[in-house]
Formats: C-alpha cells, sequence, structure tokens
C-alpha cells in the first residue's frame, strides 16, 4: 500500500501516463464544438474572475501550476501556459473542464460552471502567455536563484511536453531522437538550443522534432537550462 501514497513523488511512467490521459479523453466529437462567445477584452476579463475562483488554487493566478497546492498533486497540476495545453483548442479545453479527468486531480466543474462562464474561461486560458509576458516583474532574485529555479521548470515542461517518447534520459525514454544526458557538455549555445525549439529543421537537417510554436521565452530558456545541466549519468543537478 505504501506505493500506492500519494504523498510520494510520482514517477515518470505514472506522471506521464496521467498527463496522457487528458489528450486521450476528449472524445472526438467533442472537438468539432465551436466557442460561441466572442474573444473580447471584456469576455477575457469576466473569465479572470472565474478563473481565479476555480482555477488559481491548483494552477496559480499565472497558470504555471506553481502553487504548493498545484504542486502537491500526482501529477503536478498543468502549466496552462505550456505548448501541451496551448494546443488544445476552446472545444477540446471546454470538454476537460466540464467534465474533469480521472486519475489526474482535475475535477469535473459541470455542475459549478455555466457552458458561457465556461468558454468564458477558454479565451481566458488562451490568453494567459499574453498576459503573463507582459505582466511587471517581480522582486529580484539573485543569479543562481533564477538558474535553478529555471532548471526545475524546465524539468516540468520537459516532462509535461512528453519528451521522453522521443528521447533517452539517463536510461528513461524513447530512441527516436538522440540521447540527451549528456546534452549539457556538447558544447552547444543557449542561443543554439533555443533556435532550434523554434525551428529544429532549420539547425538540424532532417530533424523529425516539432517545432515548439507556442512555448514563451521563459519555457525556452527553462526548457534550455535544463538541458545544459545534464552533463552526468544519472547525476544532479538534472535528474
Amino acid at each position: 500500500m505504501a506505493s500506492c501514497t500519494a504523498s510520494q513523488k510520482p514517477s515518470k511512467v505514472e506522471e506521464a501516463l496521467a498527463n496522457a490521459a487528458k489528450d486521450v479523453a476528449i472524445p472526438i466529437h467533442a472537438q468539432d464544438l465551436k466557442n460561441p462567445i466572442p474573444n473580447t477584452t471584456e469576455v477575457i476579463e469576466q473569465g479572470r474572475h472565474t478563473y481565479d475562483q476555480t482555477c488559481a488554487l491548483c494552477h496559480g493566478t499565472d497558470g504555471h501550476g506553481r502553487t504548493s497546492f498545484g504542486l502537491g498533486m500526482d501529477p503536478p497540476a498543468m502549466d496552462l501556459t505550456s505548448p501541451h495545453v496551448q494546443h488544445w483548442t476552446d472545444a477540446e479545453l471546454f470538454w476537460i473542464i466540464q467534465n474533469g479527468v480521472r486519475m489526474t486531480g482535475m475535477p469535473s466543474f459541470q455542475a459549478t460552471l455555466s457552458g458561457d462562464d465556461t468558454w468564458k474561461l477558454t479565451h481566458l486560458i488562451h490568453a494567459l502567455p499574453r498576459l503573463d509576458a507582459a505582466a511587471p516583474a517581480g522582486m529580484p532574485a539573485t543569479g543562481s536563484n533564477i538558474e535553478q529555479d529555471r532548471i526545475v521548470y524546465g524539468r516540468r515542461l520537459y516532462r509535461q511536453e512528453g519528451c521522453f517518447g522521443c528521447h533517452q534520459l539517463n536510461g528513461e525514454g524513447g530512441t527516436v531522437g538522440p540521447d540527451l544526458t549528456m546534452e549539457g557538455t556538447r558544447g552547444r549555445t543557449d542561443d543554439w538550443l533555443i533556435g532550434h525549439f523554434k525551428n529544429p529543421g532549420a539547425y538540424t537537417k532532417g530533424s523529425i522534432m516539432p517545432a515548439f510554436d507556442n512555448a514563451t521565452d521563459e519555457q525556452l530558456q527553462a526548457l534550455t537550462a535544463f538541458l545544459q545541466a545534464q552533463t552526468k549519468p544519472n547525476g544532479k543537478p538534472g535528474e
């Protein structure tokens, strides 16, 4: 029974399966729904009001899911600004919010949120990366803290975006792409890695890696910091 406790950090496999459940749970017919609510500033503000009341506890006011409650979930609450979530259509987000997803901690809000309020929430969620970029900077931190925070955030994104499906890291993952266990020793600059994320084919001829079109600058920097930290097999600080 000890292996069933939610107080223990989930394995990479558990986390991957739980996050993948969000994708496969959406019925095909639900993807054809159209958002009947116009995407206006007023609607986004109304969506923000609903979000702060129902979503911020787990996903954070900025959508990154860095709250103690969200990080304590199994798997951790999704980063709503991530490419994984931003690729979902309004209809897909609507279905997830209304119905929830079993075994992920995402509850159904069908009984508490009207259809209109849910559609407004989808507009707000798709606006989160833009709103986050426009938000004023917080209190300054030391360089070491910033870098460590980026590595931690990058590790979450690496798992959430399913990078392990194609890449190996410390013996775990797929073999379609190169092994990333020692990526930080390859001498690639941060600019090269960020450029590769944005347009893989322009940096690696014949690459089948998808472009991270919806990734914010912060997310690209975090993924880069995480990869640059991979210098020792099965070791810290990248693990």
